[in-house]
């Protein structure tokens, strides 16, 4: 049987996120791993052809486990999140809310991640990982870094 992940869709490369310090805590956990943003901006191409490239990327993810939650940052993030819940219809998503002014022009989007969303959090910088981690433990994904 294969491990159950935690996949952190990281909404910019981790260096330059402002939750680095909450994610590489997660990602000390041997059942977690994150997964880069797309080199084209979402925001930038037409919805459906977003949603479509996200398809073709879930199917050529190549996780060392199975997704037991996967996690998003931003709406824009709801493409990908969605095509890999499909293909693991079993995984929870958990949303990462940002404020207020980021969500507007992805409103749509937004709802339908809210909708979704097993487990969702603030994207603020003082975020407490605590409940994503006890979340972990109860989906059966290590939130415990190996020694």
């Amino acid at each position: 049987m294969e491990p159950q992940l935690l996949v952190l869709l990281l909404p910019q490369r981790l260096e330059r996120f402002h939750l680095e310090p909450q994610a590489r805590e997660l990602l000390r956990a041997p059942g977690a791993v994150a997964v880069d943003p797309a080199r084209i901006p979402v925001g930038r191409i037409p919805a459906p052809v977003a949603a479509g490239l996200a398809v073709g990327q879930a199917k050529r993810m190549r996780l060392p486990g199975i997704p037991g939650a996967v996690a998003i940052f931003h709406p824009l993030q709801f493409f990908l999140a969605g095509a890999l819940l499909a293909r693991h219809p079993a995984s929870e998503l958990w949303y990462g809310e940002p404020e207020a002014d980021e969500v507007a022009p992805y409103d749509e989007l937004h709802t339908a991640a809210s909708e979704r969303a097993a487990l969702k959090f603030p994207v603020t910088t003082d975020l407490d990982i605590t409940p994503l981690q006890l979340r972990m433990a109860e989906l059966g994904i290590d939130p415990l870094a190996g020694s």
